[in-house]
């Protein structure tokens, strides 16, 4: 099987770290992108083990860390002290026993680096995708009017991909009823800088503080704040004001560094889930969030899409038949996992966001103390570091 050329849909995460990956082994790629300029969306993630092992083989990972908070924990408690969940990822095997906070931007930005430094990789800016058709052969993608033939094309557009709906009847797209405000703060003085802090009241309230950004003496934060989608689809300068008193009530502790945010500051979010079952035709594919997304309550976004990328490229460039058949390795890879994340995600997301108290009385009084038992403790924190159901990586 030869590959020369191939078109990659999407130039986030997942979309640069293909790229990288099969530039370096000779590839012809070409970005379609519908932003005018690389423009990373997003305050910050918890990025887990594997996904850092997959950005040190891309040969990011060092310019990421001069930014990038190392996370040793989770630590997720309601507002009277009730401790609901706390994981520590030093009880972890192995060398990597750590998050990072980080950035999106910061992620971003060393990818495309990365990719813009390789002569193999092009650009394609204010590219919409409008069609792709794709046969044994060749997969033909429409984008401004012009029409250009590819030997394979990676769809990485994220959860709302009309093309990846478009080219796969059974995918499947739900939205959650619950979305968030994101915004970044200074990491108030009291809360450690190596955790993630939860805060949860009944299941209807939830804010997170996750240290993403090391900034002089002191950190940057994402912060997390759970609302209902009728709630996020019209954020106004009135209600940021009404949602900054919320918070400030909420968790005190941050009152001081969300007093001076203003409008611009808060990025309002939803989400789908998606599942793709078979997530490739022929001369198409689809990745991360494109072929499957959830909600955020397990931070494993970033992660799948990364190990997407890295099985990708590794089972086409070890193919020597027909490009499906090795597609079809990689979906063999990836599917177990990928299925894991999204019925866990799908099962905790109303145990933290739901107007249903039965669900917060369930979580207290039922979840949280089976995760103190040995087993469940570390499935839940081999859960949290993306290494249940994770083929090893070539380190």
């Amino acid at each position: 099987m030869t590959i020369h050329n191939i078109a990659i849909i999407g130039a986030g995460i997942g979309g640069l770290a293909s790229a990288i990956f099969l530039a370096r082994h000779g590839y012809s790629v070409t970005i379609y992108e519908q932003a005018e300029q690389a423009q990373p969306v997003g305050a910050g993630f918890l990025l887990q083990p594997p996904g850092q092992v997959v950005l040190d083989q891309l040969g990011v990972l060092d310019s990421i860390l001069q930014d990038a908070v190392p996370i040793l924990g989770l630590q997720s408690k309601t507002v009277g002290g009730y401790s609901i969940l706390e994981l520590d990822y030093r009880n972890l095997k192995g060398s990597l026993r750590h998050g990072l906070g980080v950035q999106r931007r910061t992620i971003h930005d060393a990818l495309y680096r990365a990719a813009a430094a390789l002569d193999g990789i092009h650009f394609r800016w204010g590219h919409t995708v409008d069609h792709c058709l794709t046969t044994k052969r060749h997969a033909t993608v429409t984008a401004n009017e012009r029409t250009d033939q590819y030997e394979l094309c990676i769809i990485a557009s994220g959860a709302n991909s009309d093309l990846a709906n478009t080219l796969f009847e059974r995918r499947r797209r739900r939205a959650y009823a619950w979305g968030c405000i994101w915004t970044t703060i200074d990491l108030p003085a009291s809360l450690s800088p190596t955790l993630l802090h939860q805060r949860c009241q009944r299941a209807d309230r939830m804010m997170g503080i996750l240290p993403v950004l090391k900034d002089g003496d002191g950190y940057r934060a994402a912060l997390y704040w759970s609302v209902k989608v009728a709630d996020v689809a019209q954020l106004n300068a009135d209600q940021t004001q009404t949602i900054k008193s919320e918070i400030t009530d909420f968790w005190p502790e941050a009152a001081a560094s969300v007093e001076p945010l203003g409008h611009d500051d808060f990025i309002a979010a939803t989400y789908r889930d998606v599942w793709t079952p078979t997530p490739f035709d022929r001369r198409v594919v689809a990745i991360g969030d494109a072929c499957h997304a959830t909600s955020p309550q397990l931070g494993q976004g970033c992660t799948m899409a990364l190990l997407d990328a890295y099985w990708l490229s590794h089972h086409l460039l070890q193919a020597d038949d027909e490009i499906d058949a090795a597609l079809g390795r990689w979906w063999q890879t990836r599917k177990r996992q990928l299925q894991y994340v999204r019925q866990l995600s799908r099962f905790l997301t109303p145990l933290y966001q739901s107007d249903n108290g039965l669900f917060a009385t369930f979580r207290n009084a039922v979840v949280a103390p089976m995760g103190k038992l040995p087993g469940f403790y570390g499935l839940q924190l081999k859960t949290l570091a993306s290494e249940v159901f994770l083929r090893q990586i070539d380190q």
